[in-house]
């Protein structure tokens, strides 16, 4: 199936040192083979949703991953650094270089392209490609549906296991609600996040800030009966 490009509806570019780009692409990475989506992301960290698609954007990139890469690299189970090996001349110096990176946006897809002044050490007689794009996925309902039932009821089993007695972080959750034992059936983040918001609307959970970060907790009953005695 060919997909048609649609008018590019927004760009974006920034520059980044070298091992935050070095960082930044294997999060990047991780991310797409994953099939999640930046606001997926945000809401398994406990943050808003613009957190992680400003990290992308290359806003403020250090100071992110010095809050955020220990939680990704165990929202990913994997700590393993994109290897990158870059050629310098005899008479280039230490100093660390800037990585220059330009996003395009359509309808259908992410264009990403890369400019780094180094040459690459490469063994392939092929030049190394510095454009890559990400495709938007296309949604089936049907499973869409399922996947919410397959998580509302996980999550209804977790209530009453007092799984969120103490507190759960959304990536924590996550977890317990990701292996379907279905084969066609796969579990996103986007399916969990409205869930505890439903609950919360019952009045069955509630959201609280944990050192700049959501998590969810069961509604304290005897708090909840007090304030009407």
């Amino acid at each position: 199936m060919i997909k048609k490009v649609s008018p590019q509806k927004a760009s974006y570019g920034g520059m980044m040192f070298s091992h935050d780009f070095q960082l930044w692409y294997t999060y990047l990475k991780l991310r797409i083979e994953k099939g999640w989506r930046p606001e997926e992301l945000s809401f398994l960290v406990g943050r808003p949703d613009h957190a992680y698609l400003d990290f992308e954007k290359m806003y403020q990139v250090r100071s992110f991953l010095t809050q955020e890469s220990i939680l990704l690299d165990r929202i990913y189970m994997s700590s393993c650094i994109e290897p990158m090996e870059f050629h310098r001349e005899r008479y280039e110096v230490t100093e660390e270089r800037l990585v220059r990176l330009h996003i395009e946006e359509d309808e259908v897809r992410w264009h990403y392209s890369i400019e780094i002044p180094w040459q690459f050490v490469s063994q392939k007689k092929s030049s190394i490609a510095l454009q890559f794009e990400e495709w938007k996925a296309e949604k089936d309902v049907q499973l869409e549906s399922d996947a919410m039932l397959h998580v509302r009821q996980k999550i209804e089993g977790l209530l009453g296991l007092e799984f969120f007695g103490h507190g759960a972080a959304p990536w924590q959750l996550f977890r317990k609600v990701k292996e379907t034992g279905q084969v066609h059936l796969q579990i996103y983040p986007r399916h969990l996040k409205n869930v505890p918001y439903g609950l919360i609307q019952q009045n069955r959970l509630v959201v609280r800030n944990v050192e700049g970060r959501y998590s969810f907790y069961p509604v304290d009953r005897k708090e909840e009966h007090a304030k009407f005695n």
